[in-house]
């Protein structure tokens, strides 16, 4: 399928901002106090959401599932993007809200190794030592693991036929 200019104009574009946030350095361990940490993952995501939508349509899906949190909705990486994207975007959305009951957990931010939260059986528990983890109800996306490994599969699937 042949990208719009449109398109093609708006693929740059997200690139370029994805490009510009990461070289920022805004989500480096001496800066998790900053203020604009949490504009900067918002964009990133809006930007990476739209990226993941336009590389189904014109490329194909971007399908890892590595430390993904499976549920109904959720198979890969392209599902936790939307999710996380949503609740971002969406103050009302249930994606703030654990599976059992009434409880928000949502932007939970843990770096490194260790749990964040426990509650009876639960735990919002990031695996690695090496990596940012941010939470949003049950689920979480790794910043390295998932976040820049999808980048990088967009990029390896777009900019060839751009």
């Amino acid at each position: 399928m042949t990208i719009d200019q449109f398109s093609k104009s708006e693929i740059e574009d997200s690139l370029h901002r994805i490009d510009a946030i990461l070289e920022s350095n805004i989500f480096a361990p001496e800066k998790d106090e900053h203020p604009l940490v949490r504009s900067a993952f918002i964009e990133l995501l809006i930007c990476l959401r739209d990226l993941m939508y336009k590389t189904e349509n014109y490329s194909s899906r971007v399908t890892f599932d590595e430390d993904i949190v499976k549920k109904e909705e959720i198979n890969d990486i392209t599902d936790v993007i939307k999710y996380v994207r949503d609740a971002l975007c969406h103050l009302d959305s249930d994606n703030h809200y654990l599976e059992k009951g009434n409880i928000k957990a949502t932007y939970n931010v843990i770096r490194g190794r260790g749990t964040i939260v426990k509650l009876n059986d639960y735990e919002q528990t990031s695996e690695y030592s090496d990596d940012l983890c941010f939470f949003f109800g049950s689920q979480r996306i790794y910043l390295q693991r998932h976040i820049i490994r999808a980048i990088e599969e967009v990029k390896s699937k777009l900019l060839p036929i751009l």
